[in-house]
């Protein structure tokens, strides 16, 4: 198994062939990701092989706002816009996929969550997920759907952080 090397998005990374499989994640990828970090929109992070600049997993994180009333009371923990961070998008390239590596993304891109939420604070982790089988993916791993829409899932951010250091 290779360990990759997940870092921000630079200038210098290539990944005009990645091919997840989704077009439209492909497409944000190659069309948006470097205006999106440029505007302050998202940040996007990559794996690469060690001494390759070749892309062939990312993930795009933003500051988010849930509104109460689509969430339990648990989850609102008293406020009524809930600070959040949207888990945009992650994807692996099809060379990837089907070797368990989807769980170690998204558990890295948990670890930044978490991360940022320990210097700015924050709530929730939501995830838009594109499917039915997406949303099993995240179900898997804690995340639970919000009121009236299977597909929008969300996960209290403590509950990653102990689930992360234990």
């Amino acid at each position: 198994m290779i360990d990759f090397i997940s870092v921000a998005l630079d200038d210098y990374h290539e990944f005009d062939e990645f091919d997840c499989g989704v077009p439209s994640l492909n497409g944000w990828l190659v069309n948006q990701a470097r205006r999106a970090k440029k505007s302050g929109v998202a940040n996007t992070y990559v794996w690469t092989a060690p001494g390759s600049d070749y892309v062939v997993a990312y993930y795009a994180i933003a500051p988010h706002l849930v509104k109460r009333e689509t969430v339990t009371a648990g989850l609102a923990g008293g406020v009524t816009s809930i600070p959040a961070y949207l888990l945009g998008r992650l994807a692996l390239d099809q060379s990837l996929q089907g070797c368990g590596l989807g769980g170690q993304l998204l558990r890295d891109a948990l670890e930044k969550i978490v991360e940022a939420a320990n210097v700015g604070s924050g709530r929730l982790v939501v995830v838009d997920a594109l499917d039915e089988l997406a949303a099993k993916f995240y179900e898997h791993f804690g995340f639970r759907p919000i009121r009236d829409n299977s597909r929008r899932l969300v996960h209290k951010i403590e509950t990653v952080r102990k689930s992360l250091l234990g």
